[in-house]
Parts: C-alpha cells; structure tokens; sequence
C-alpha cells in the first residue's frame, strides 16, 4: 500500500520526465510546492518573434486525502497512465479535468 510520501514521491518522478520532453522552439519546466503537494509543467515558446512567444499548462496535479488528483493534463500520453505504469492502483487517481471527483465520506 503506498504511504502519501511514495504517492508524492512517484508523482513528482513522473511529472519531472515530462517536463525533460523538448522540441522546436518549446522548453518545458517543471514547478513544484512540496508542502502543498503539488506540481505543474509548463511549456514555453523560444520564438524569436514576441508575439509568436507562449507559456501553456500542459499538466497539474496535487495530493488530497491520499489520492493523486490530476487537474491538468494537455498531453497525448496522458499521465495517469504513467502513473499506473510506475504502480498507482487507478483508484488512487482522480481526473478532474474529465470530471471525476473526490468521493468525501458521509458523516
């Protein structure tokens, strides 16, 4: 069962990958608040133009209540499949941008 600290842990792993993707004229960065558990990727323009310049999300995601809710995902290898490959049962995993939600418990 994983502990909160290996769901960061792999999180942060994963995303970091993503954020080492280069290509024509686009770098992109990835940006963390550990105390809050959260992470994002970004991808920015290099272009000489000023106009034709551009930072776009391509990815967030943060942890409550011991399951990794994905905010953002722009990619076309989506990160949840990611994560189930380095071992995240796909119950731990909410995707919010496709409108699933964090079932709280009735009390």
């Amino acid at each position: 069962m994983e502990t909160p600290s290996d769901l960061n842990q792999i999180l942060r792993q994963e995303m970091m990958l993503y954020a080492q993707i280069k290509g024509y004229k686009v770098s992109s960065h990835f940006l963390s608040n550990e105390e809050q558990s959260a992470y994002i990727v970004v991808v920015i323009s290099d272009a000489d133009y000023p106009l034709d310049r551009f930072t776009r999300l391509m990815m967030m995601a943060h942890i409550e209540d011991d399951k990794i809710i994905i905010d953002a995902d722009t990619t076309d290898r989506p990160l949840y499949e990611a994560l189930m490959h380095a071992g995240i049962p796909r119950e731990k995993i909410i995707l919010a941008y496709a409108g699933e939600k964090l079932l709280t418990p009735i009390s």
